[in-house]
């Protein structure tokens, strides 16, 4: 440790930070892509159409197939085509197997004429948003933890280094070029500044989201131990259960458009303006049938938003604009991190604000090691076997995750589609890409050729990127110029950002070379030329 208070909190800054940097990379890379997760579970399943049906042909739709095939249903749920999350009508009923007992039923439905829709097995967007929170090959509970732990370094890191960085503000106007370990850690404090409270808030968010399980203390106090007590506690806190219980005499329930309306009548007398995005009938053609609607977030802060019919009649039961008390209060925190009520420019923002902390980081790994460079190369026994692991593992991490990333959207499109396991083994590419970058900047950083492998890797990563359009135009018919013609924006938009996401990496590889490799490469010349000379 080191003397005085700000010393220390360097001290502590730079060591916590090298020692969870790789994993707390993962968990940005992955969340900040979760921040478009649904556009690239539609990339990801090609054979599904663009919804064209509107929201009175989807409940037309829905209310037929329900009352086809779920009439002994418990209870129905819809799901609109109305926002992002859930581009296709699908529902999900009970019904009754061989033996009698109710099984759960889903279906994505073709609003227009009640077709199911079918797609590739495929882990999408969601497996990538999921990673960030509960990595992957792990027990859950033990990756919550994990990432827990982690997460308040990443809090302890940001602490130490608003600490460390008196001059903040100066600091943030300040960047001193080709300058090595000075420019890196001016690029670090520029990528810390500029997002500095959305990495707060997402780091401290994080944490509140999962404080049950962190924290269970009061959950236990109230409900006791044990899962089925835990059950309990999460159907109270979140309001899972039906509101009622059934009366067991049949009744005529109303169609689910004239419902629909009732409800849009109910919310314009309520002044409220959001629009119902799903339904949930409990006790279907039952007297005491409900239909409980969901409202569109808007704001972080009307989340839990629920209006409640009576199902036979159209009457008020109860109307909820938002959760009350404490559960208001987690819920803000939940959707200020989620990001579920951002409106398409913040979610960019989000996105973007999500880069900034990659890029904190992986700088933050660079200027370790850049820092102590030459104290490493001028050691008599070589490189010391910390300093080439933590190189290779900054160069494999920083450059094979987004390669990773290029090789799982591929894997989507070579890997056939009636493979029994293609959703695992798209999961698979991904870390085996990763790993294969690891070790080849493990093994370039013993042989002192790190500057060869930042060069190379990243050269590798722009081809892969650059391949996923390409792929994606041989594969499917929903190509780049076919998806701007159709209008297709998801299908254009993900090609397009990933030829920018090409362009970035290869015009790294080309700042690399310019900067590391053509410095050593006259350098080794002069040297040979000196020698010839001689």
């Amino acid at each position: 440790m080191k003397s005085g208070f700000r010393q220390s909190m360097a001290w502590l800054h730079t060591w916590t930070g090298i020692l969870v940097s790789w994993l707390l990379y993962f968990i940005f890379v992955t969340g900040t892509l979760g921040y478009f997760d649904s556009e690239i579970d539609a990339w990801m399943a090609p054979e599904l159409p663009q919804n064209t049906a509107s929201v009175s042909a989807s409940l037309n739709t829905a209310n037929t197939h329900l009352n086809t095939y779920g009439r002994d249903a418990k209870e129905w749920r819809i799901y609109l085509p109305l926002v992002r999350s859930e581009p296709h009508l699908w529902l999900r009923y009970q019904q009754k197997n061989a033996d009698g007992k109710l099984k759960n039923i889903s279906k994505t439905l073709n609003g227009e004429n009640g077709e199911e829709l079918t797609h590739r097995k495929t882990g999408g967007g969601q497996a990538l948003y999921r990673m960030h929170y509960r990595l992957h090959y792990l027990p859950k509970q033990f990756a919550y933890y994990l990432v827990g732990v982690f997460t308040v370094f990443m809090l302890l890191g940001l602490v130490t280094g608003i600490v460390v960085h008196k001059k903040i503000f100066k600091e943030f106007f300040t960047f001193r070029r080709n300058k090595g370990a000075s420019s890196w850690l001016d690029g670090h404090n520029l990528m810390s500044v500029v997002s500095l409270p959305f990495h707060l808030m997402i780091t401290y968010s994080g944490l509140i989201m999962f404080m049950f399980t962190y924290v269970p203390f009061v959950m236990n106090a109230s409900y006791g131990f044990g899962e089925e007590n835990k059950q309990h506690f999460f159907d109270d806190y979140y309001q899972r259960g039906a509101p009622n219980s059934p009366s067991g005499i049949a009744a005529n329930q109303l169609p689910l458009n004239t419902l629909y309306q009732k409800a849009e009548a109910v919310l314009e007398n309520h002044n409220d303006s959001r629009r119902a995005i799903a339904i949930r009938v409990f006790h279907p053609h039952d007297l005491n049938s409900l239909a409980v609607f969901s409202l569109e977030q808007q704001s972080p802060s009307d989340d839990g938003a629920k209006l409640i019919l009576h199902a036979t009649t159209g009457e008020l039961y109860s109307y909820i604009p938002v959760y009350q008390g404490t559960r208001h209060v987690h819920s803000i925190f939940l959707e200020l991190h989620e990001g579920m009520f951002a409106t398409l420019p913040v979610r960019w923002l989000y996105f973007f604000a999500g880069l900034t902390g990659c890029v904190m980081i992986a700088s933050g790994m660079v200027l370790w090691t850049t820092k102590r460079r030459k104290k490493a190369l001028a050691n008599p026994d070589g490189l010391p076997f910390s300093f080439k692991l933590t190189e290779g593992l900054n160069i494999g991490t920083v450059v094979g995750l987004p390669a990773a990333i290029a090789v799982y959207f591929l894997a989507n499109r070579l890997i056939a589609v009636d493979f029994a396991h293609r959703a695992e083994w798209e999961m698979h590419s991904f870390f085996i890409t990763w790993c294969c970058f690891i070790g080849y900047g493990c093994w370039y950083s013993a042989r002192k050729l790190a500057a060869v492998a930042w060069y190379r890797l990243w050269l590798s990563a722009g081809f892969l990127f650059a391949l996923v359009p390409i792929v994606n135009a041989l594969t499917t018919h929903r190509g780049l110029i076919n998806s701007i013609k159709h209008n297709d924006v998801v299908f254009a938009a993900f090609d397009f950002i990933n030829l920018v996401a090409a362009i970035s990496c290869f015009a790294i590889a080309l700042l690399v070379k310019k900067h590391r490799l053509s410095p050593i490469a006259h350098k080794l010349q002069h040297t040979r030329q000196k020698e010839a000379a001689v």
